[in-house]
C-alpha cells in the first residue's frame, strides 16, 4: 500500500517525527482487516478525543474568562462536534488520505461524516503521541482559530436558549428537540402562543409567548435551567 505521507504532511500541516502515527491515524479498520500488520485508528480516535476537549477547554477559558463552567461546556459542545470536525477534516482533505478495506471500498466511507470526523480525532492523538502536548495544542488552536473567533458573538449565543438545548441534546441523546404549539388565545392583533418542547416522548420545558419563536425560546430556556438543576 502506498501511503502518501508527504501529502498528507502537506496537507494538515504537520511534519511528523515517527510515520508510524500518522499511518495509524488514517488506517480504517476495514483496511486493518485485510491487513493485520496495520494498526487501525479507533485507540487514537479515543485519545485524540480527550486531547481536544482539553486543549478546547483551555483556549475557551482564555477567552471567555468571565464564564462559569456550564457555560463554557455548552460553549466547548458546540465547537467540537461531529460537524465541526468534519468540516475542518475535509477542509484539510484527510478524507482522501483514509486507507479503507477493499470489501468497504463501495460504502462511501469518505463521505460519512462521523467516520471523517473520526479521522479528525485520530490525527489529534497521533499528532499528541508523536510531538507531544505542546506541538498538539498549537496545532489544535491554529485548526480552530477561525471557528473560534467566529463561533460566538457571547450575548447572542446565551441568549439563543433554543440552539443550545438543542447541542445538549444532540450531544447527550442523539436526537433533536421538537417544538409544538399546544395552546393560543387572545385577538389577532394580540395572539399569545403555548410551546412545549420534547425531546422523544418526553417534555422538558412549556412556556407562553407573543410569537412561536418566543414561546419557543422560553420553553428552550425553561429545559436548560430543568438541566443546570
Amino acid at each position: 500500500m502506498n501511503f502518501e505521507l508527504e501529502k498528507i504532511e502537506e496537507s494538515i500541516g504537520y511534519k511528523a517525527i515517527d510515520s508510524q502515527w500518522l499511518q495509524q491515524a488514517f488506517c480504517h479498520k476495514s483496511f486493518h482487516k485485510e491487513n493485520p500488520e496495520w494498526k487501525h485508528n479507533e485507540l487514537l480516535e479515543f485519545l485524540g478525543d480527550a486531547v481536544l476537549d482539553l486543549v478546547v477547554s483551555d483556549l475557551l477559558m482564555e477567552q471567555f474568562q468571565a464564564d462559569q463552567e456550564g457555560s463554557l461546556s455548552r460553549k466547548r459542545a458546540s465547537v467540537v462536534n461531529e460537524e465541526s470536525l468534519y468540516r475542518l477534516a475535509t477542509g484539510a482533505s484527510m478524507q482522501k488520505y483514509l486507507l479503507i478495506g477493499e470489501r468497504e471500498s463501495n460504502n462511501n466511507l469518505r463521505e460519512n461524516p462521523r467516520i471523517v470526523a473520526s479521522v479528525f480525532e485520530a490525527v489529534v492523538g497521533a499528532i499528541y503521541k508523536d510531538s507531544g502536548y505542546e506541538k498538539a495544542f498549537s496545532w489544535i488552536k491554529d485548526q480552530f482559530q477561525e471557528l473560534l473567533l467566529q463561533a460566538f458573538d457571547e450575548h447572542d449565543f446565551e441568549k439563543d436558549y433554543k440552539t443550545r438545548f438543542q447541542e445538549w441534546v444532540q450531544e447527550k441523546h442523539k436526537k433533536t428537540p421538537n417544538y409544538r404549539v399546544i395552546g393560543q388565545s387572545g385577538p389577532d392583533h394580540a395572539r399569545v402562543f403555548v410551546m412545549e418542547v420534547f425531546v422523544g416522548d418526553e417534555s422538558w420545558g412549556t412556556a407562553e409567548g407573543t410569537s412561536k419563536k418566543m414561546a419557543a425560546q422560553k420553553a428552550a430556556k425553561q429545559a436548560l435551567e430543568r438541566i443546570e438543576k
